[in-house]
């Protein structure tokens, strides 16, 4: 469709290597405001027009518009041809463009800093270049921190305001509305200090998922498509009956046509969708959230048959097929490895959404001439798209949507319908990672809450995302061994989500993991030291460090790791970090801790005798369980062995040296972490 966009971006700038917004008249002006922006038609509108003069800007495709007019000819002019510019220009000539969420909060930002600057005199960004410098500065600390009633962004209450503010203002001088040079300095000094506090000491992180609730999660939204699995023949028959009623009727109205001429089916269905189906769409979103860690936006885009398997050297590889824009100017088509369980809840509703389309093509086969051109649009964009979670379950219609960003624009997605309430063991948990919190939002009234037992877990999309980067390092760091050796295809996942993405989108849950790695890897310190203190601890290295302390703290009146004392550590922490020699590739397994990193050769040994008397293997407390078991174990074992005539023991002698061998493992564990041996170490001293 034909737009004025290039003559408008002409007229508005200049373009010499750096980019600039020309000075226009107020005649000027005017002049531009009949030129075509953006004309196009999507599922919302039949036919858009969006003008340079007007004031809402919503580009295609996207869900939310943003309103320019401040009341000031000038500042509108000005505000506009930043959108334009960081739109489809960039900041300079060949640079990047940003996306339109990006562009929409800066634009809104700037929108009410021109409105405070008007109400202290200034009708153009320009007109700042002739302040004094300590005018300027205390007109934009006065912005940031001004409460929202009075015109400010709210700092005091919203720390995250300067954030907002450098990101929305640095565009004035970027695009030479500004051209005074300290007013990047007085910016980067207001607002850069505030911003890293904000980072250490006031944004929270999305917390993880409590692992019970998340079993619990799963476990209801895995039975909810089994049951509507059971149901889907049904399903299908029923509306396979509804279509021949379409053909048949003539019956004026299209949304009356299928209650008029199968009362009975639709009916049916309607009891169906009720019991069976009305909450699959959400089940089946949280299911590829939890198994896939793909964003929101993301689960968003996926179309409907997106599902896949295939056979790989005879192991079954699941994957869902997504499109991602976010890191990327053009959307890339990316393979998720998923697993049977998303696989059969993706395929489900990806033939339940097929019979709408079926629906929505006679609809509009038999009743196109009937319907008005707006809901032709609607229906005509819905079938294209495709999307898996772009139908909405009716017995008797066929209507779309479409999710943008977030499940919680959409009803049938909410995840707020899940109510699960939170016990004692999940408020631990977050406690332990260090994000017990009802709600990250400032404008929850939760933000920062801590959790009590009883009330409902707060769900977000994008804590899945989280929980997902958190149960990769939990299952390599935390009481199971290496997760490499846990689950074969982790390469082949990473490889085949990552390949396509590029490093930036890499980085991007690289960092995340490695935010969670050297937090457990703290905790695991945390348990050594705690435990070597107090003499509790098991294994070559434990032994060593104990020796160790006790060396270190001869003649003491008490145990202490200050600089005064131990000139060569600082702390505890250090100690153990020059014992262990590898704290940054901790290794934890369900009998301890292997500090030795890749340089160990033994992986996911049967025997854990093998690994007593390594000088970089810790067990603690916390290990007691799995030594109880191996103790027990052995020990039953042993009676069966004893149990048999002499001639069969005879060929049980090898396994019969291995379990005496864990036995006398078990035994020497158990007594040093139960605090049977403390005296032990003294004695060998």
């Amino acid at each position: 469709m034909h737009t004025d966009l290039v003559t408008v971006l002409d007229r508005i700038s200049r373009v010499d290597g750096e980019i600039s917004i020309v000075l226009r008249s107020d005649k000027q002006i005017a002049a531009l405001a009949r030129k075509v922006v953006w004309r196009y038609n999507d599922r919302r509108a039949h036919d858009a027009v969006v003008r340079f003069g007007g004031q809402l800007f919503r580009p295609n495709g996207t869900k939310e518009a943003v309103s320019i007019d401040t009341g000031a000819v000038q500042h509108d002019f000005e505000i506009k041809a930043i959108l334009l510019l960081l739109l489809h220009v960039g900041r300079e000539e060949g640079g990047k463009v940003y996306k339109w969420r990006t562009v929409s909060q800066r634009i809104r930002s700037l929108v009410r800093f021109a409105r405070y600057c008007q109400q202290r005199g200034q009708a153009s960004f320009r007109d700042l270049d002739s302040l004094p410098e300590l005018h300027l500065r205390t007109l934009m600390l006065s912005f940031i921190t001004d409460d929202v009633g009075s015109g400010g962004l709210g700092a005091k209450k919203f720390t995250s305001a300067f954030k907002s503010a450098r990101d929305a203002l640095k565009h004035l001088a970027d695009y030479g509305l500004i051209m005074r040079s300290d007013f990047m300095q007085m910016l980067d000094e207001l607002s850069l200090g505030a911003i890293d506090e904000h980072e250490t000491n006031h944004r929270l992180k999305h917390s993880i998922i409590p692992t019970g609730l998340m079993k619990q999660l799963i476990a209801e939204a895995v039975s909810y498509v089994g049951q509507a699995q059971e149901a889907f023949s049904e399903f299908q028959d029923l509306f396979r009956q509804t279509h021949a009623a379409i053909t048949r009727s003539r019956c004026a109205q299209s949304n009356r046509v299928i209650w008029s001429n199968a009362r009975a089916q639709a009916s049916r269905l309607s009891e169906l969708i009720k019991t069976r189906f009305r909450h699959l769409q959400r089940h089946v979103y949280a299911l590829v959230l939890a198994f896939t860690g793909m964003r929101d936006d993301e689960a968003g885009s996926l179309e409907t048959g997106c599902s896949g398997h295939r056979t790989e050297s005879g192991e079954d590889i699941y994957f869902v097929r997504s499109l991602l824009s976010k890191t990327s100017d053009n959307a890339i088509s990316l393979d998720w490895v998923s697993n049977d369980v998303v696989h059969t809840a993706v395929t489900l509703l990806s033939n339940v959404n097929e019979l709408y389309y079926e629906r929505g093509e006679l609809l509009l086969s038999e009743y196109g001439n009937t319907m008005t051109p707006a809901f032709i649009n609607k229906m005509r964009h819905g079938l294209a798209d495709r999307r898996l979670f772009g139908v909405r379950l009716t017995p008797a219609t066929a209507n779309f949507m479409k999710l943008t960003s977030g499940g919680d624009c959409i009803k049938a997605l909410s995840l707020d319908q899940y109510q699960f309430e939170v016990q004692q063991k999940d408020i631990d948990q977050l406690h332990q990672m260090e994000c017990n919190y009802v709600s990250v939002s400032a404008l929850s009234g939760d933000r920062g809450r801590p959790y009590t037992v009883g009330e409902c877990f707060n769900f977000t999309a994008h804590q899945f995302r989280h929980t997902f980067a958190w149960f990769i390092i939990a299952n390599r760091l935390g009481d199971l061994d290496d997760i490499r050796y846990q689950f074969k295809h982790l390469h082949r996942a990473m490889a085949m989500v990552y390949s396509s993405r590029g490093f930036k989108a890499f980085d991007e849950l690289r960092t995340v993991i490695e935010d969670f790695e050297k937090f457990v890897n703290s905790k695991a310190i945390e348990d050594i030291v705690t435990s070597a203190a107090s003499g509790r601890i098991a294994g070559g290295g434990g032994d060593r460090l104990v020796l160790l302390l006790q060396a270190m703290n001869e003649g003491q009146a008490s145990v202490t790791f200050s600089e005064d004392h131990q000139p060569h550590f600082a702390s505890v922490q250090e100690l153990v970090a020059f014992t262990t020699r590898h704290t940054q590739s901790i290794r934890g397994l369900s009998n301890g801790y292997c500090t030795k990193g890749e340089a160990c050769k033994i992986r996911n040994a049967a025997d854990p005798s093998h690994c007593l008397y390594c000088d970089t293997y810790f067990a603690t407390p916390k290990h007691l369980p799995y030594w109880r078991v191996i103790k027990v174990n052995c020990e039953s074992r042993l009676r069966k062995i004893d149990a048999m005539p002499q001639p069969q023991q005879a060929q049980f002698r090898a396994v019969r040296q291995s379990l005496d061998d864990n036995l006398f493992s078990a035994n020497k564990v158990l007594d040093r972490l139960e605090g049977r041996d403390e005296t032990e170490l003294q004695k060998g001293a």
